[in-house]
């Protein structure tokens, strides 16, 4: 479904991605772990054609991203949906104007499918009946959740997830996590999740890749990345303050022994 090779992507002489290559299967749900602030981020809004890349290949079903226009990549657009890590909703429009925002510039619907499509993709998320409310009567979880029932009220083939449980106490976190897996098993649809929460990586991965300077350095099955001899992956997932990543730390801000 996506074939990503040799990206790179600079920001104020900072090479945010490396030479970068992944590969996301058809129906897959792909992890990305790393550190916060690593360019994660970046890869999805590349993605999605918000950022364009100084140079490598984005493949979605055989056909390359990188080269289209713009006019051409809102085509591509409305088969993938970006989650934004804090929600974006518009603080002006209710919950079902938000959840159908889209509808009225990218389908030919009537009124009545459009409210109906808004309130089925609001019962997907667990969130039947609170379409009247504003976003500013919501909880963290509840923003997010309705967040991704704006992008489900599309159909998309491919969900972009931006660090979908940061800021969420434990159990609505659990709650997102069952709902992403749902999305899989029953629309098939293909995902990548970006996330530094272990739980949620090991808990929704079919399988999971480390980024660490620009580049997948592990990609596996979360029982093959749990047992990595890696010393960088067994660092992060084990969350351990000293090892490599530590050190590398050190050494960018002059502190190196």
């Amino acid at each position: 479904m996506i074939e990503i090779r040799d990206l790179y992507k600079t920001f104020d002489q900072t090479q945010v991605l490396n030479g970068l290559s992944l590969s996301v299967r058809d129906g897959e749900t792909k992890v990305i772990i790393g550190r916060s602030g690593a360019g994660k981020s970046v890869l999805l809004k590349c993605i999605v054609g918000i950022l364009q890349v100084d140079g490598g290949s984005i493949k979605l079903n055989g056909e390359e991203l990188t080269t289209l226009s713009q006019h051409e990549y809102d085509r591509v657009r409305k088969n993938i949906g970006l989650v934004f890590q804090g929600g974006a909703l518009f603080d002006s429009l209710n919950v079902g104007e938000n959840v159908s925002f889209f509808l009225d510039e990218y389908t030919s619907l009537t009124p009545v499918q459009k409210k109906e499509r808004m309130m089925h993709t609001l019962s997907l998320v667990g969130l039947k009946g609170i379409e009247a409310l504003m976003p500013s009567e919501l909880s963290g979880g509840m923003r997010k959740r309705v967040s991704l029932a704006r992008i489900l009220c599309m159909e998309p083939k491919i969900i972009l997830y931006d660090e979908p449980t940061t800021g969420i106490d434990p159990i609505t976190a659990d709650a997102i996590n069952n709902i992403i897996i749902e999305m899989r098993n029953k629309l098939k649809i293909t995902s990548i999740v970006v996330t530094h929460d272990m739980t949620a990586a090991f808990k929704v991965g079919d399988s999971v890749a480390m980024f660490y300077h620009g580049q997948i350095i592990a990609d596996g099955t979360p029982d093959e990345i749990r047992s990595s001899r890696h010393p960088v992956v067994k660092q992060f997932i084990n969350g351990e303050a000293l090892g490599p990543i530590t050190d590398d730390e050190s050494m960018k801000f002059g502190h190196a022994k």
